[in-house]
């Protein structure tokens, strides 16, 4: 997943096909041990909300006929779509004014909104 991670932070600095490629390429790489925490049919949403996240002018009615398709019902689309524009949105103002969390302050942050047990299991697994 951290590679995922890097190729949406490589995709930002590129122009919006190439960047949105290079985000569909690192979801088809994931590696089988990163699909085994997907629930069945999530690969394919990753699809739909990195284009989402990306490229939202680019949606169509085939994208969701797509995920219909793979069992996303019409509420699961819509949840889908709701989390991303408002994490869209959180981004591109923290952003735009430059908010930065990092250090211990991230830390505390990080604690306070998922409880320290979750943090610890976070850093554990980042650590690696």
């Amino acid at each position: 997943m951290r590679a995922l991670a890097r190729a949406g932070e490589e995709a930002a600095e590129r122009p919006l096909r190439a960047g949105v490629s290079l985000v569909h390429e690192a979801i088809d790489a994931l590696p089988e041990a990163a699909l085994a925490v997907l629930q069945d049919g999530d690969p394919p949403l990753l699809h739909f909300v990195a284009e989402a996240a990306l490229a939202p002018r680019w949606m169509e009615q085939a994208r969701v006929t797509y995920l219909r398709d793979r069992g996303f019902d019409d509420r699961a689309v819509h949840d889908v779509v709701q989390v991303v524009c408002c994490f869209s949105y959180m981004n591109r103002l923290a952003d735009s004014l430059g908010v930065a969390v990092v250090g211990e302050e991230r830390l505390a942050w990080a604690t306070r909104l998922f409880g320290a047990e979750a943090v610890a299991r976070h850093r554990e697994w980042a650590d690696g």
